[in-house]
């Protein structure tokens, strides 16, 4: 930003918040995470069985990863 338009920002008033909508948007806020709270907790219950299934299908292409090679240098 140029000097002068620093100076113009600068003039600018201050903004001010009515107290009463601050309180109504508090309010908004704080029913929409109590709301989320409640999704949260199912998806969380099935994040839970990914990692061993990515796991488990990493250690096969593990393990057939491995027998390839094996089989490359005629060891199987």
């Amino acid at each position: 930003m140029t000097d002068p338009m620093l100076r113009l920002l600068d003039d600018l008033p201050s903004a001010r918040l009515d107290p009463s909508r601050g309180d109504r948007i508090r309010a908004r806020c704080h029913a929409a995470l109590v709301r989320e709270r409640g999704r949260v907790s199912v998806s969380a219950r099935s994040g839970r069985r990914w990692p061993p299934i990515v796991m488990g299908l990493g250690g096969l292409y593990l393990s057939a990863v491995l027998q390839q090679v094996l089989a490359l240098y005629g060891l199987v």
